[in-house]
């Protein structure tokens, strides 16, 4: 039987250990799950596993804070973006947000229920990139309050029912549901803009907005 892959491989078969290791860990569970496992998975043999992570938590924290890494990377310059409008912005990182949860879905849920195996310190490291997106966010949010692109009362109050909102996804969409995810993406810019209230650059509603309250 081939078997065995070469430590020569190095972050392609890191990167593979990874995405195998989340795999099982959302099919079976993360105490379910041994090295021995994601080695075989992967075709290695355990001490090459060992090679790239000292034990399975760091496998957990590598998937958790890579996914958040990630995302922040996708997600965080198109916040910034001051070339363009508040609503561009937050329609583009809305459809971010519902692709990459998604497309990573087994990393992603990974990251939450089972996070309690990482240390205090992995944990907060995980929350702090959370955080930067939230802040980013709640930025954007301000942003469009201050300049009368969205109407809201209260920015943090908005930007919690706005994450809120799109986290929840993860919990009921299923690919093969009765909406596919191009239906979604589009759904949930309506439901945001109507949340917001959001306006165009003369005050009166965006036609999204508009539309998702009929």
């Amino acid at each position: 039987m081939a078997r065995k892959k070469s430590l020569d491989q190095g972050p392609v078969l890191r990167g593979q250990i990874l995405a195998r290791a989340s795999e099982l860990f959302y099919e079976r569970g993360y105490a379910a799950t041994s090295i021995r496992d994601i080695a075989d998975a992967v075709e290695i043999s355990s001490s090459t596993m060992y090679h790239h992570f000292t034990n399975k938590q760091e496998v957990l924290r590598s998937i958790v804070v890579g996914f958040m890494v990630d995302f922040n990377a996708a997600t965080l310059p198109v916040l910034a973006d001051g070339d363009r409008t508040v609503t561009d912005r937050l329609d583009e990182v809305i459809r971010i947000h519902i692709e990459m949860s998604d497309d990573r879905r087994p990393e992603l849920l990974v990251g939450n229920p089972i996070r309690y195996a990482l240390s205090v310190d992995e944990q907060e490291e995980g929350i702090a990139l959370q955080a930067r997106y939230h802040d980013a966010v709640l930025a954007l949010v301000e942003e469009g309050r201050a300049t009368g692109e969205l109407d809201v009362r209260d920015a943090g109050i908005a930007t919690m029912a706005l994450l809120d909102m799109l986290n929840g996804i993860r919990e009921w969409y299923a690919p093969d549901g009765r909406l596919d995810r191009e239906e979604v993406v589009q759904d949930y810019i309506a439901l945001a803009r109507n949340l917001l209230r959001a306006r165009d650059t003369a005050g009166t509603e965006s036609t999204a907005a508009t539309a998702a309250a009929r």
